[in-house]
């Protein structure tokens, strides 16, 4: 985790020129944003994380509630959200600069990407499919319950199985917001204007969303912090001992991490 987050800037300014083909002038632009941007979430969001985590790891050691899991969510939702708006705005003014064909080849990124998010977690055939998003869901919750029980398994196959169209209605989601993005970028010559678009892409969702989605996401919520909590009363002190420990870690980096531009 550390070691990851302390080159993380290298890692943004390789997936930027993964995504768009820029000219030397608008690269160097493109990487001392990243900078700045990397020193305000070391500095304005890790110590948030690190309390979001010690809180989380506190309600793990006493049992996790429904609200607990709606507590999580929201707040997980809400610095993603600021996460994204600030990227948006900081990097707007290097997306108004770029050239028709470089807006091609963002917009055929996306579709490779989505390619092969489709290939891997909506196959068209319905075993493979239910067979990969049921490996993806039990390998988030053995990172932080460690091994399962066949029984905590098939709980959590169960849910897999109940969703399966929430997944493809995330999948639309994510390629609706992506055009929305593209157009943005086309239609917005102003650094400023094109800021605000993109952060409202971002921090406001539901105003794209139908009220089909809406109600299949509260749906997807609902009975996730039912699984949790169901999941919770099965915990072998071992495995709960797993879970407290994984999000203490959490919150004991991010915080080493948030002071260590201080200690430096």
């Amino acid at each position: 985790m550390r070691m990851a987050y302390d080159n993380a800037d290298t890692a943004l300014r390789f997936m930027a020129s993964s995504y768009l083909e820029l000219e030397p002038a608008q690269a160097e632009d493109m990487s001392q944003r990243i900078d700045r941007f990397h020193e305000w979430h070391r500095r304005s969001e890790l110590p948030a994380y690190a309390a979001l985590m010690r809180s989380a790891s506190e309600r793990a050691a006493r049992g996790i509630t429904a609200a607990d899991v709606a507590w999580g969510l929201a707040n997980v939702r809400a610095r993603y959200r600021k996460f994204a708006v600030k990227a948006a705005e900081d990097v707007a003014p290097v997306l108004v600069t770029l050239s028709p064909d470089q807006i091609g080849v963002l917009e055929r990124k996306f579709e490779d990407n989505n390619a092969k998010y489709q290939k891997d977690f909506l196959p068209g055939d319905d075993a493979l499919r239910r067979r990969a998003q049921g490996k993806r869901m039990l390998e988030r919750f053995r990172d932080f319950a460690g091994e399962l029980t066949p029984d905590q398994e098939a709980r959590i196959e169960l849910f897999v199985l109940a969703h399966q169209r929430h997944v493809e209605l995330r999948f639309e989601d994510r390629r609706q917001w992506q055009r929305e993005v593209v157009a943005a970028i086309r239609t917005h010559r102003d650094a400023r204007d094109l800021g605000a678009t993109l952060a409202e892409i971002f921090s406001e969702p539901e105003r794209r969303r139908t009220e089909a989605f809406i109600r299949n996401d509260r749906a997807w919520d609902d009975d996730l912090g039912q699984l949790i909590v169901e999941l919770d009363r099965s915990l072998s002190p071992k495995q709960r001992a797993h879970v407290v420990g994984r999000l203490s870690d959490y919150a004991k980096d991010f915080a080493a991490l948030a002071g260590q531009k201080e200690a430096a």
